[in-house]
């Protein structure tokens, strides 16, 4: 349940869920981070860095 929360803030505030993601690093509470949009941002973001 707490990754669907977690999911629907990626869709509705993204500066939100980016703060909460770097905070949940920090802290190291890995189990609450939500890997797959996390795994989608690098790797979107993999990709902008080969375009620039």
């Amino acid at each position: 349940m707490m990754n669907i929360t977690i999911s629907n803030l990626y869709d509705s505030d993204y500066q939100l869920w980016l703060e909460n993601t770097i905070n949940q690093l920090r802290r190291g509470d890995f189990q609450a981070v939500d890997w797959q949009n996390l795994l989608e941002e690098l790797a979107d973001l993999g990709k902008s860095e080969r375009r620039a």
